[in-house]
């Protein structure tokens, strides 16, 4: 399952939010993608409520493509999910979650069709899911969990897989990419690979929707990358970030705000690398190995991962500028090209002109010179006749000239319209520049 590359809509959905975000800080998120028309949050009741969503409508249809790339980025301590609305407007607050179609305030549960039995066996209970899909393909069941957990662990355990035999130097974004493409939308993943006993890296995906597990299931076996992957259910839940308080969510939010400002004022080169130089030192210190780490770098590493999805988008907008720029060279070429045609045409139609008149003058000449040869009398006529052809030389001469008269005063008129028109496209340029600066800010 691949996603659109053209979005069909001006209108992100977002969900998986933090209770504690706000409209002004989904704002600074999404700014640095396009020009935002209007964002909303919905529930408006905050009370009891585990988690919004959002609606996000922005000027530009391809901002809802690049917006989708920001799924999975940890904002404040959850990672959300991004997807088309389907919409260019967004709708309000009770008609999507009366439908269904959006999440809603409360935690989120199995299917109707999944069912929970708990049995005891040699003294300790047991529960096991009962999923009929996976029994009409023939699928493994859901292996069985303790009786006490509880029930939110269980709808996270049940969107879990296990992955195995991954090569060692695959990397997240590409567990991500390769199960967006293939089987569903993922919205965690775990992935170990730093241990050098091992021969393969292995990962725990969840998805957003426990329909996709029958179909990760099926491609038990698939070859990624020389390897066949290893997809079984998973027996435990990726450990999430741990929840913040709001005032440490409000510095975490104001700390973000303040590094992106740092980023713009920082030299070209460090731009266009990405990072400030705070976050290079912090690359290039060693790494260390620990086996259990403290919730801090957990959040860190989050916050690093964080800036380096917005550094892609930058560089993807920064592509999609330059895109633009070769494009309005290209018409700005194709346009000097035409005024070399039109020149040399009319350079033909001079040398054209010119030697029209080479050949009236030899022809003139001639007649001259024959009429010299003549008698007096004849010499009379020939003079009345030459009268005449000065007469008419003169006039078709007059002509000429008041043919290049105009031709000369069109050509002017021709490039002071092409000079206005380049005019009007640099200031429309510059506008851009300027709108698009003022966005950003």
């Amino acid at each position: 399952m691949g996603s659109n590359s053209d979005a069909p809509c001006k209108v992100l959905h977002v969900s998986n939010i933090c209770p504690t975000v706000t409209r002004d800080q989904l704002y600074q998120l999404f700014a640095i993608i396009g020009r935002i028309d209007e964002v909303r949050v919905y529930p408006t009741d905050t009370t009891n409520v585990s988690q919004k969503f959002a609606f996000v409508k922005f000027e530009d249809r391809d901002s809802v493509s690049v917006g989708q790339h920001l799924t999975n980025t940890v904002f404040i301590d959850r990672a959300v999910v991004c997807v088309p609305a389907g919409t260019d407007e967004i709708p309000d607050e009770h008609s999507p979650l009366a439908t269904g179609t959006l999440p809603g305030s409360g935690p989120r549960q199995l299917p109707p069709n999944l069912t929970n039995e708990v049995v005891e066996e040699e003294g300790r209970q047991l529960m096991y899911t009962h999923d009929p899909t996976l029994t009409n393909l023939a699928l493994p069941p859901y292996p069985p969990l303790p009786g006490d957990t509880e029930m939110s662990k269980v709808e996270e355990i049940r969107r879990t897989i296990y992955v195995g035999n991954l090569p060692k130097n695959v990397s997240g974004d590409d567990v991500v990419d390769f199960f967006n493409s293939y089987v569903g939308e993922v919205m965690y993943v775990r992935l170990t690979s730093g241990n050098d006993n091992l021969p393969c890296a292995y990962a725990y995906v969840e998805f957003s929707s426990q329909a996709s597990v029958p179909t990760a299931l099926q491609n038990d076996g698939i070859d990624y990358e020389g390897n066949s992957l290893r997809i079984t259910h998973s027996r435990v839940a990726i450990i999430k970030p741990q929840r913040k308080t709001d005032d440490q969510a409000l510095a975490e939010v104001n700390e973000a705000i303040r590094n992106q400002k740092e980023e713009k004022n920082a030299p070209l080169a460090s731009t266009r690398r990405g990072m400030s130089p705070r976050r290079r030192s912090r690359t290039r210190s060693p790494p260390r190995r620990r086996r259990s780490r403290s919730p801090y770098d957990r959040d860190r590493r989050e916050r690093d991962r964080e800036r380096d999805r917005e550094v892609r988008i930058r560089d993807y907008c920064d592509r999609d500028r330059d895109r633009r720029d070769r494009d309005r060279s290209k018409d700005r070429r194709r346009d000097r090209s035409r005024e070399r045609i039109r020149d040399s045409s009319q350079d033909r139609e001079r040398d054209r002109d010119r030697r029209d008149r080479d050949r009236d003058r030899k022809k003139e000449k001639e007649r001259r010179d024959r009429r010299r040869s003549r008698s007096p009398r004849k010499d009379r006529k020939d003079s009345k006749e030459r009268d005449r052809d000065r007469e008419r030389e003169r006039r078709d001469r007059e002509r000429r000239e008041d043919k290049d008269k105009d031709r000369r005063k069109k050509r002017r008129e021709e490039d002071s319209d092409d000079e206005e028109v380049l005019r009007e496209r640099l200031l429309a340029n510059k506008r851009e520049r300027e709108e698009a600066q003022h966005g950003a800010e």
